[in-house]
């Protein structure tokens, strides 16, 4: 690293100028700078190795220089003593200059520190300084450069900043200066410089000051910085510490004056922080800190006895204010505790209601729960035996069904008029059956008739006894089934306990819910989920319920009606016609009982059966009458009564058969032919009965649609009218008028009928006029017959 002479000479004379333009205006003198030739022996060296060609720089202090920096020092130190005398006073008189003050050390110091840092000496002068104990700035540059540290660039530069604002003052004196000598030993050698001020003798009496200005070394200097400046660009730390030096010098000169000034203002009644120093400096402008003035002594003389007592009872007026509102205080706090007090009182009579309560709810829900999950399990298979036990009792009604269509078509087949026809091979399968269809027809007619005469039932024609009889094998098989459908059905809840599969103790949980927590069991609306939670007990029990059949037993005679008929009554208490658990067993009906008939009527009830039918018929008019649920608006009611409709409609297409044969054919009551008409038309006429005892119950033009144009002017009528006028059509014409109901003849005018009826009307009329006219020219017995 090469370093030019002038920067080697430019930093031994930093630290000389410095302290003279530190110094005070009487203590100047000269520094007399001896050149010196530079000792074999480096004491700075950039190369260990290179020992003969290291290049060294010194410089000197003259004895003279050590007692000026002495007499310095003490000189500082008698300052710095006032400085401290004059911040006490000051931090006495105004303690909350104190803060300023700290401030103002802590800035010094920082200071001071970054001088030490920035300032950087020969290490024998820094040895000289040491021991003369300048000024820590000074001293920590001559440490570093003791310990061997080489000044850079922006260090020197920053040393002559200061050089050259020193030489700008007006108290600066030049040194004299001196040309450098160089020592000319080797090419490979390093140069070893003295200081150029240096050239005063070791003699201090013969120094002289010369007072004389180097103009030529001036202006070289200037260059010199400018060059330097240009090329390390602008020092930032270097501006900050000259800004924050003068700002203390300022402070410096403006607190010898704060003692009279803090005089001054309190004469004035006001204090003032500081007076405005951002003429000084940015730094130095800071927001003054107000202090109220301090309270006179108001003047004896003012004051009176009026005044007096007036504040005393401004006084009275506002404590007696403050005494009120802690009195509604109190008042309040005394009155919330009185509050909790009953509240905690209550709460405590409540607590044993509450945990009973809370104890009751906790084990209906875990009741509850574990009654829909048993349930749940139950159910499907609940379905499962209903089903079957419909699928069995439809197999049976479709079977019997079957028989009696292939019966009037073997009779019809018998009994044709046309001999061709009729002619058939007796050897075939189909003949054979045909004939064993025959015999168990005949057999279950001789049955039957045995069985009217052991009741002496005389008033009989064929075609009115329906012909239901089943075979044994028949029978059998179907009670088999139905005895397993009914083991199943009873054994299907064993493995729980008694509490999920009695109906009766299920209904006395809800029942004790009830008389106790009358608000809440309304509230979660139990009346409405009972029909749904009882529902596959009712079903379980009406699994094998036929109404159809003979000695059926009534849904109003079993165990769950039982159950849900007096459900929520109480003998301690009178019935409340309001109170919702009465609708309970009406929901059941309408939900369970319905949907049930409406698959029974749909599919197993057969019109021609006149037993079916009026069990049917009583059953539902029953419902109707008895149960509110029950009636034209309910959809299941609708559903039910829509399906009787459908079944009639089909019974009337499918199961009616009247044959028409020649009047010499029905001459003979015997044959076989005039047999199986007759009893064709007392079918039809059992049919039209059947059909009709739905008045009232299905609508009156549904029900003349049915019975009057789809049975009466289809097939009766017509069967009249191609049979001899004698006393069995007379007998079939009355069973057809007392079968029609009363009530749709009341509104009618007296010559006039039933639009339908007009056909029968105009055979009964030609019949009269034919018995009439063959009663005429016989005796009065046969006519008496005749009428």
């Amino acid at each position: 690293m090469d370093i030019d002479d002038e920067s080697y000479d430019n930093v031994s004379t930093d630290l000389n100028n410095t302290s003279a333009g530190k110094s005070t205006k009487e203590k100047k003198k000269n520094l007399k700078i001896k050149e010196k030739e530079p000792s074999t022996k480096s004491t700075l060296s950039f190369d260990h190795e290179e020992e003969a060609d290291t290049e060294v720089f010194k410089v000197k202090k003259s004895s003279h220089s050590k007692r000026i920096a002495k007499q310095l020092k003490r000189e500082r130190e008698r300052d710095e003593k006032l400085e401290k005398e004059e911040k006490a006073k000051l931090e006495k008189n105004n303690p909350n200059k104190r803060s300023d003050s700290d401030e103002e050390r802590a800035r010094e110091e920082e200071l001071k520190k970054l001088r030490e840092e920035l300032r950087t000496l020969n290490g024998d002068e820094a040895e000289a300084l040491e021991s003369s104990d300048e000024d820590s700035g000074p001293a920590s540059f001559r440490n570093r450069l003791a310990r061997g540290e080489i000044p850079d660039a922006k260090t020197i530069h920053f040393i002559r900043k200061q050089r050259q604002m020193a030489r700008q003052s007006e108290d600066y004196l030049p040194i004299e200066q001196s040309e450098a000598v160089a020592s000319k030993n080797s090419s490979t050698s390093r140069l070893v410089r003295d200081d150029e001020h240096d050239k005063s003798d070791e003699d201090e009496d013969d120094s002289r000051i010369d007072f004389t200005v180097n103009n030529a070394a001036t202006e070289r200097q200037k260059l010199r910085d400018d060059f330097l400046a240009t090329e390390h660009g602008s020092d930032d730390e270097s501006e900050k510490e000259l800004a924050s030096w003068e700002d203390q010098q300022i402070r410096k000169a403006v607190g010898h004056q704060a003692p009279e000034a803090l005089l001054q203002q309190h004469t004035n009644g006001t204090i003032s922080r500081q007076p405005d120093l951002s003429a000084y400096g940015p730094n130095l402008a800071r927001p003054a800190v107000s202090y109220h003035t301090m309270s006179k002594m108001p003047d004896i003389s003012e004051i009176t006895i009026e005044s007096v007592r007036k504040r005393l009872q401004e006084r009275l007026d506002s404590m007696d204010m403050v005494y009120r509102s802690h009195k509604m205080e109190l008042e309040r706090a005394q009155t919330d505790m009185e509050d909790c007090e009953k509240n905690i009182a209550t709460c405590k009579l409540k607590s044993g209601d509450l945990e009973e309560r809370y104890r009751f709810f906790q084990e209906m829900r875990g009741y509850v729960r574990d009654l829909v999950e048993c349930l749940n399990e139950k159910v499907p298979t609940i379905n499962e035996l209903e089903q079957r036990m419909h699928s069995l009792l439809r197999a049976r009604a479709v079977r019997l069904l079957q028989r009696r269509q292939q019966d009037v078509r073997d009779q019809c087949q018998d009994y044709m008029t046309n001999k061709a026809a009729a002619q058939v091979v007796m050897e075939t399968e189909e003949e054979q059956a045909k004939q064993r269809r025959v015999a168990e027809r005949e057999a279950r007619r001789s049955r039957r008739r045995r069985a009217r005469e052991s009741r002496n039932i005389t008033a009989h024609h064929d075609g009115l006894s329906s012909d239901d009889e089943e075979n044994q094998a028949d029978v059998t098989k179907f009670n088999l089934e139905k005895e397993n459908i009914t083991t199943i059905a009873e054994k299907l809840f064993e493995d729980a306990l008694e509490d999920f599969s009695e109906m009766d103790l299920i209904r006395k949980r809800f029942e004790e819910w009830k008389l106790q927590f009358g608000d809440t069991y309304r509230e979660a609306y139990i009346s409405l989920c009972i029909p749904k939670l009882v529902t596959p007990f009712v079903k379980l029990q009406l699994v094998t319920w036929n109404p159809l059949e003979e000695g059926c037993r009534d849904f109003e005679d079993m165990d769950w009606y039982n159950s849900l008929i007096f459900f929520g009554a109480s003998s301690q208490r009178e019935v409340d016609p309001e109170d919702t658990d009465i609708k309970i067993l009406l929901a059941v009906v309408e939900k369970i009982i319905l949907p049930k008939l409406t698959y029974l009527a749909e599919n197993i009830w057969d019109p021609l059966s006149t037993t079916q039918s009026s069990r049917l018929v009583n059953l539902t008019r029953r419902l109707f009458r008895d149960y509110p649920t029950v009636h034209a608006k309910s959809k299941n009611s609708q559903a039910y009564l829509q399906a009787i409709y459908n079944r009639i409609k089909k019974t009337l297409d499918d199961d009616v058969f009247m044959p028409l044969y020649p009047m010499s054919v029905l001459d003979g009551r015997s044959s076989g032919p005039a047999v199986f008409f007759h009893r064709q038309s007392w079918t039809c006429i059992k049919l039209l009965g059947s059909i009709l005892s739905w008045h009232g119950l299905l609508g009156m033009k549904m029900l003349q649609q049915l019975a009057l144009d789809g049975l009466l002017n289809r097939y009766i009528v017509l069967g009249l009218a191609n049979s001899h006028v004698n006393r069995h059509a007379m007998d079939k014409c009355q069973a057809i008028i007392s079968t029609l109901p009363k009530a749709w003849f009341a509104e009618l005018e007296s010559d006039k009928t039933l639009p339908q009826l007009e056909n029968l009307c105009r055979y009964l009329t030609k019949a009269a006029e034919l018995v009439h006219k063959s009663t005429c020219t016989q005796s009065d017995q046969e006519r008496q017959e005749g009428r």
